[in-house]
Parts: structure tokens; sequence; C-alpha cells
């Protein structure tokens, strides 16, 4: 599991550009896009690339906001993508819901903004109906109906099979409606409400078939949300701001005689959203069924923290804590299941990204259509098949009905020459690996897409402004659009999102791969994946630019990796003046690699005699991007998702950016005994003792040169050596020592202080295999796995017997330890961990003096 926070995710308001509350956010059915809405009367489209893959968002040629659309005179409330990909519906504070497609013919400059979308949407439909805001809105599952709730206390559907045209009005709540949720079934409609009730309406004859208020009759009207989620099962719903006394629980409500016997329990404070996983799971080897399936449900809440359960197990499977600074207003799941979005009132947003490996009981989504089915339910009355037409009509409703909608239509231009669409493919789209682009969504498996433009067909357009084929599709719909006849599928796109992650790191080897198979190829038929082209107030374009960077062809492999030398060697001439002794620091290796922590790109040294010299080279997706030559044999080497970095036998150190530019090169008065890097920051560890952190791209020191000698004081004659080094994510360095100790730098006071020591090996936490005098297990983090690595190097043995007062002593002496280095590497769970037990502990023994002095620290200085 990886939790994300891209900061360049904001709605902002005002000359200072502050940041406003994202009050809904929504993820496309094929992955590839994410739509957020805001404070400052915006709906934004966002990439989700750069958003799951920290090389994508460095690379400046991925597009990160595609589209603003600020038709709203109010905040937008919520935002909602229908489950062909082709509608997105927001509603607003404005009291109307917008309807938005995308438009061939529009797109360029934001009016009154330097920002230039790269996709064009715009409104295709105005729904007026609403008095007040418009808090909540739900498709249907298959896209026929759109409900809407809001402050005027309504519910009203609309029918997407007739132009939008209103369907029904339903005024049966006593206040505000704050969630909306379709029975995936199709046979029901939840909807919640400040007058503490969740009602069920029967989508036949839309009469209220159960009012559910027991678990909310507590329940607070401060939230400005109550976010709803029926299950992909159609079995029962999670519903947000309940109560089971005093305890704030969201609520399930089951399908069979809408019971609500069950909660989740956990949070702190209000529960504003639930939403369920639309994937279901099945225990492996189980034959699928209604009766095997779980579900899991990800739940946000007003104390900062996001829970994620399976409605198998009493307890969740993670709690996210404080990764928002306040309520957390919307979540979404991928229709893959593997991530989950969320929005909060702090005017950010969260990724959160699971493996395949994580969820080994997931579902494939023809599994929950066969689950559906089961049911056999059969509408009442025949609905009407959804039918879509092309992207760019944005042509007048049929006459009838009663109410009109009211429709924005594009202003009419001067037609603009272009040429015959060949390949499909379109300027900002991630790239597969055939080449073609993979944001061209194909939608529940289909396969039948209209062809976009590639950028060599916009001659004559914007440069900024890609433009979707526009020929009539008949029976096949666009990237944004599926057949009516087709059987929707909830979470078919997986293939489509990991197409697009896989293709944006791969495209470089295409041209060479047609070039081994004799196949012609055109340099413009292969644009590079979120290809950015440069925005032009004249309009003109640059035709003739190369559309792709240059790459050094298929990755080469490494010889085979030799030592050539011994592993660890010393500097000739004994010591360093005084008798110091040098640290040993590695020969080098005919081949050295490495990869990056997400594993998105490798770098490698290569230290064969050649006429070229010694050289590093960095792939990514089986292609080399970029390689240097250096003055001397690399012996370390290192790589974050930021920077690489290599040191030389000579004892130069270069840094580069992953996009290969060469940031620093400076030398060393000796060999460096080891690199390691974290984040932006580069750890080194000199042979003469010095150890120093910096931060690479700032060229900044963020530790200046410390020496380490005194913690071994005997490295190169006796058995004292350094065991291993650590860069902790908050930039302090670890180092861990054969005496056995490990020691961490305190920056606030410069010097080392030790986190970890074999002495505390006879402390009694240590007793029962680790556990803690009370029989609890301590928290898995940093600060236990390097106490594990320094017991197991442990020596001595205590006293026997042992001295009077020795438990006690040894006990807060251990405890008071560990919170010093779980501060020192950054680990809050670990602190709030072992702080209770010191507490409980000083508490039990009666050492009132030591816990007047742990009041007093967490206090403060008090002035009077």
């Amino acid at each position: 599991m990886k939790v994300i926070k891209p900061a360049w995710v904001e709605h902002s308001t005002g000359d200072k550009q502050t940041r406003s509350p994202i009050y809904s956010i929504s993820v496309h059915p094929d992955g590839t896009r994410l739509a957020t809405g805001g404070q400052d009367n915006k709906v934004k489209i966002w990439n989700t690339l750069p958003i799951l893959d920290p090389a994508a968002a460095e690379n400046e040629l991925n597009h990160k906001l595609l589209c603003t659309m600020s038709a709203h005179t109010g905040p937008v409330l919520t935002v909602r993508w229908a489950h062909h990909g082709r509608f997105l519906a927001s509603g607003s504070d404005d009291s109307v819901l917008l309807i938005w497609d995308i438009d061939p013919a529009g797109g360029g400059r934001v009016f009154g903004s330097e920002e230039v979308n790269v996709e064009n949407w715009k409104a295709l439909r105005r729904l007026v109906g609403h008095i007040a805001d418009v808090v909540d809105c739900a498709w249907s599952r298959d896209d026929t109906m759109l409900a809407s709730v809001g402050l005027d206390s309504k519910i009203i559907i609309w029918d997407c099979t007739n132009n939008f045209e209103r369907m029904i009005t339903i005024d049966a709540h006593d206040t505000f409606v704050k969630g909306v949720t379709w029975d995936p079934v199709g046979n029901f409609l939840a909807t919640q409400s400040d007058d503490k009730t969740v009602r069920i309406w029967n989508t036949d004859t839309w009469q209220c078939v159960e009012k559910v208020s027991k678990p909310f009759e507590l329940s607070p009207s401060s939230t400005f949300f109550r976010r709803l989620s029926w299950s992909p099962d159609g079995a029962f719903i999670a519903a947000s701001n309940a109560m089971n006394g005093p305890v704030f629980v969201a609520a399930v409500i089951e399908r069979e005689g809408w019971q609500s016997d069950i909660s989740f329990v956990g949070h702190e404070n209000t529960i504003q959203v639930a939403a369920f996983n639309p994937r279901l799971f099945f225990r492996i080897g189980d034959e699928p069924s209604r009766v095997n399936a779980s579900c899991m449900v990800a739940l946000g809440a007003d104390d900062f923290s996001v829970s994620i359960w399976r409605n198998t197990m009493h307890k969740p499977l993670t709690v996210i804590r404080d990764i928002f600074n306040r309520a957390i207003l919307d979540l979404c799941w991928s229709n893959d299941g593997l991530s989950l979005y969320g929005c909060s009132a702090d005017g950010t947003i969260m990724a959160v990204s699971f493996r395949i490996e994580e969820f080994p009981e997931l579902g494939l989504p023809e599994m929950t259509q066969m689950i559906l089915d089961e049911y056999k339910y059969k509408p009442a009355r025949k609905r009407k098949a959804l039918t879509l037409g092309p992207s760019s009509s944005f042509a007048a409703p049929a006459p009838g009905g009663e109410e009109k909608v009211n429709m924005l239509q594009p202003r009419k231009g001067k037609p603009k020459p272009r040429k015959i669409n060949l390949h499909g493919t379109m300027a900002g789209g991630a790239v597969g690996a055939n080449g073609r682009s993979s944001s061209s969504m194909s939608m529940g498996g289909s396969g039948g897409r209209a062809p976009l433009q590639r950028p060599e067909d916009n001659i004559g357009r914007s440069p900024q402004r890609p433009v979707l084929h526009t020929e009539p599709r008949g029976g096949a719909l666009d990237a944004f659009a599926r057949a009516a006849d087709e059987p929707l599928s909830m979470g078919s796109s997986s293939a489509a999102r990991a197409h697009m992650l896989e293709g944006a790191r791969g495209i470089f080897d295409d041209r060479d791969r047609d070039r081994a198979r004799g196949r012609a190829y055109d340099d413009r038929e292969y644009p590079r994946g979120g290809e950015k082209r440069k925005a032009s107030m004249s309009g003109d374009d640059d035709y003739g630019r190369p559309t792709k960077g240059r790459s050094l062809g298929p990755s080469r492999a490494l010889p085979p990796v030799q030592e050539i030398r011994a592993p660890l060697v010393t500097i000739s001439g004994g010591s360093l003046g005084g008798g110091v002794q040098p640290l040993p620091f590695p020969r080098p290796q005919t081949g050295i690699q490495t990869n990056q922590e997400d594993g998105n790109g490798s770098f490698k040294a290569v230290n064969v005699e050649s006429p070229q010299g010694y050289s590093v080279t960095f792939s990514q997706g089986g292609s080399d991007l970029w390689m240097d030559f250096l003055p001397s044999p690399a012996i370390i080497i290192a790589a974050t998702s930021q920077f690489c970095a290599v040191t030389c036998l000579d004892g130069t150190v270069r840094t580069y950016s992953t996009g290969g530019r060469q940031l620093d090169s400076f030398k060393l008065a000796t060999p460096a005994t080891d690199i390691v890097g974290s984040d932006g920051r580069l750890l080194i560890l000199a042979a003469d003792g010095n150890l120093s952190v910096i931060e690479v791209k700032s060229r900044r020191q963020f530790i200046p040169p410390t020496s380490v000698r005194h913690l071994i004081p005997d490295a190169a004659g006796g058995d004292q050596q350094p065991v291993e080094t650590f860069l902790r994510p908050n930039g302090t360095p670890v180092l861990v020592t054969s005496e056995p100790a490990a020691w961490a730098f305190d920056r606030d006071i410069g010097v080392w202080s030790q986190i970890a020591a074999s002495w505390w090996s006879a402390s009694p936490l240590n007793e029962n295999e680790g556990r803690t005098r009370n029989g609890r297990s301590g928290p898995n983090g940093p600060l236990a796995e390097i106490e594990a690595k320094v017991t197991a190097m442990r020596r001595d043995a205590p006293p026997d017997p042992k001295p009077k007062w020795w438990n006690e002593s040894m006990a807060c002496g251990h405890y008071e330890t560990r919170l010093r280095g779980a501060r020192l590497l950054g680990s809050k769970e670990e602190y709030r961990h072992w702080l209770k037990e010191y507490a409980k502990y000083l508490a039990d023994e009666s050492f009132r003096e030591r816990a007047e002095d742990v009041l007093a620290e967490l206090m403060g200085p008090i002035f009077q």
C-alpha cells in the first residue's frame, strides 16, 4: 500500500492563491482522469498518472491538470462520472446541475487565467430544478437515470435517455438531503437527510418502501455531507453520520428486511462519507456466489482519518490517520479496486494505491454482474435504452416534455482544416507499448472506440488543443462512450489503467522494436506519453519538431558481475594522520545496479575497461534513457524517485536528476564508505569518518560533515566495523555499529544520540519474546527494526544475581531510550505507543517524580 498526497492538486481562491476546500472527487471509469469540485466554483480534471507514479510527476511532458471548467457561479459540491465515462455531472451551490461532455471544437486558454486546457470539456446540459444547493448526485448503474439531492429537501430524477428531462421530483424528506446512492441491482434508490433518516425508494413506483431512523437518532446535524454507499453486490448500504450511543459509527443497512444492527466502529468523530470498492472479494477456492461474496468499504471522518474495512472482519484492514488537517468530505474507488482517492476541507487530496498482491481475493468484474443477476430483478416498465451520439453533438433536444432543459450552445467558429486521422492518438495521452495512445478510454471492454487525432493532425489549430476525431460513430462509441446494448462491467478498466502506467514507462523502445522487425516507421507516429506542447498565442503549430524525446535504445544488460578486487580495502598508506585508521570502502566491481524505491527505473554502473571508459546508465521501461561517463571506477550508486548518485574510487561524487541532468560533481578527501539516498536527500559516509547529508536539488547542507570516528574507534584493525547506514525520510542519519549499538544524529544539539544498544537486551521489556511488561506487543516501525538488528548481535549477559532495583532502572531507561529514538526517527506511531506504555509503567510503580517530569515536558513552559 502506498499513500500519496500530490501537493499540486488544488483549488485556489483570492489574490494570495490560498487553498480552498475540495468538496468532491470522482475517478473516471478507466482510471486515467480524476475530477474535483471546489469552493472556487470550478470543476477540474486531473491526470491520474502523475498522481500514482512519482516518476511521471517529475516528467514535465506529462500533463497534470487536463481541464478547468468554470461555468458554475457557486462552490461545486459534487462531481460524478457516468459509468460509461462519456459524461461528468456536477452540482453546485448555485442550485444548478451541469452535464459535461467533450467538445472537440473548444478549448485553449482559460478565460481570465494563465491556464491552458489540454482537454476540452463544456457544459452540454444545464439542469434546473433545485432551488437550493445541489449537495450530491448519482448515476444509475445503467446510466439511464441521474439522481440529485440538495438543501431544498428534494430528490430529482433526470431521464438520461431523453435529453436529461426531469422524470420525477420527490419532496418527502423533512429537511436537507445530503446523500444519494443507487441500488446496483436497479430496484431501489437510497437517500440520507438531516431529518435523521435513510429512505429507500422503489425505482418502479418511486414510493418509499422503508424509512430507517434508529442509527441516526443521536447523529449531529453539523456535517455538511451524509454521503452513503451501496455495496456492489446489492446486499447492504453503508450509511454515514450514525451513532451507537455516544460512539460515532457508520451504520450497515441490510437489504433483507432493512435491518441496521451492524455498524463500523472506531472513528473518534463524525463519519461524513462511505464509499464501497466496486469489486467483490471471494475466498480463494470458493465458488463465486452471493453467499461467498464479501465487500470492502472506506470511511472518511471528521477526525481527519480514513479507515478501510472488509465486511467479513471485525476490525479495519488499515487506518490512515492525520492524512488531512480538516474534515474528509468525499471518497471514491477506481474501477479496478486498487486505488482509493479522497479530498478534504483543507484543500488537498490523497491517493491510496494498492498492489494486486495485497488483494489476492479480488474478484473479476463479471463476477459482480453474475451476483447481481441472481436477484432476477426486472423493471416493471421497460426502460429506454441509452444511446449516445458523437461527442461534438451539442444540438438542441427534441421538442416535447413539460419542463424544458436549458442548453448551452457553443460558439460557432470558422471551420479549420484538418487531416484525416489514421492512427488514433491524442497529445497529452499516455502512450502504450504499441505506440498508440492508452488514454483513449475503452469502456466496459468493448474495444469499440473512435480514433483520436495525433499532434501532427492539428495543423491550423492551436497547439495546446488536442482534438477528438469527430466522424459519426454509428454503433461504436468513442473514448468517452459505450454501446447501449453492451453489458456494463464495473471495474473493467483495470487493464486500461495498467496499460496506461506501463505505456508511460515503456514508450522509448517502440521504434527500436519496429526497426528490429523490419517495419517502416515514422517519427511522428510515436508521440511521447503525456507530451506537453508549448502554448502559442498566435496559434501556429510547431510542426516538424520531434514529438518524442531521444533515448539510447533498448536497455543493455550488465556484464557478469564479478568482484575484480577484494570487497573491502583501506586506503594505501595505513593512516589519515595521527595514527587514525581510515574506514574500509568497497572496491570496484565490473557492474553495479540498483532500482528506484518505486521500482520505476534502474541505475547501473559499468567498470569494464574500454575506450569509452567507466559509465553510469539510467533505464526505464526497458530502454536506456541517459548515460554519463566517469573519471574513475564507480564503487557505490544510489537511486531515489528524485535523483541518482554515484561515488567513484578517486572520491568523486556525482548527482543527477532522473531526467539525466548533472546536478553536482565534487570530490571527497577520501573514497566514500557508503552513500544512501532517501527522497531528496543523500547521505555520504567517507573513509575519513566524516558523515554528511545534503539536499540534492536545492544544493544545501542538511547535516554538515560530522565525525563518526568516536562511534567506531577501531574500524580498521579490530572487530569494530560500521554494520549498516540508514537515512530516514525526515533526514536523520542512523548508524548501526558492531558494538552492538545504533546511533541517530540529533540536529537540535548536534550530537550522535544512542537509540538502541545491546545493554537493553537485558531489559524486562524484552521478556516473553519482545513483549512489554503488561503483555502487549510493540508496533512495527523503524525503531523496532533497528532494535531487532542490535539485539541479534548481543554478546553480553545480564548479571546474575541481579542487584536491587535492576529491573526498575532497566525498564525506565529502556522506555526513555525508545522515546528518544522514535522522536529522532520521526516514527509517530511508535512514539505514541511507548509514551502510553511509559506512562502506565510510571503509574503502576508510583514513580511520581518521573511522571511529573513527563507531564511538565508535554505541557511546555508555563509563564505567570
